[in-house]
């Protein structure tokens, strides 16, 4: 509980989700092809933990709120790779190391193309006040 008796929960809306490589690699496909749907299913099991790393920053911070959006490879055995921020309007370099550590451990199906699947996800958190 805040002073005010105010008590915070945050939330990750997941805002949007582009594969970069065109439209084969964010349709489902009969070559082993990940999609987007099997991207936001498989982030979507680990928004528990990156809620954590804002509601930890939440907690120092009480009005932090803002975007962090990430580019991600996705390797033929399902590990991700080259995380990058592309960008971090929370202003908080915890949130934003956070984020990325999350989703660089998330493990997606191998498929069976040789190139790497890249996607950008963006992560948008703000307050959200309970009574």
């Amino acid at each position: 509980m805040s002073s005010r008796g105010l008590r915070f929960l945050s939330f990750a809306v997941v805002v949007a989700l582009t594969g970069l490589l065109g439209p084969a690699q964010t349709e489902a496909s009969y070559y082993g092809q990940i999609d987007a749907f099997v991207v936001r299913q498989q982030i979507s099991k680990d928004l528990p933990k990156i809620n954590r790393c804002y509601e930890s920053a939440l907690r120092y911070e009480p009005e932090l709120a803002g975007k962090v959006s990430v580019r991600f490879a996705v390797v033929r055995t399902g590990y991700v790779k080259g995380v990058q921020v592309l960008e971090n309007t929370t202003g908080n370099d915890t949130v934003e190391r956070c984020v990325s550590r999350v989703v660089s451990a998330i493990r997606f199906p191998r498929h069976r193309s040789g190139k790497s699947l890249r996607f950008t996800f963006p992560f948008v958190f703000a307050p959200q006040d309970v009574r």
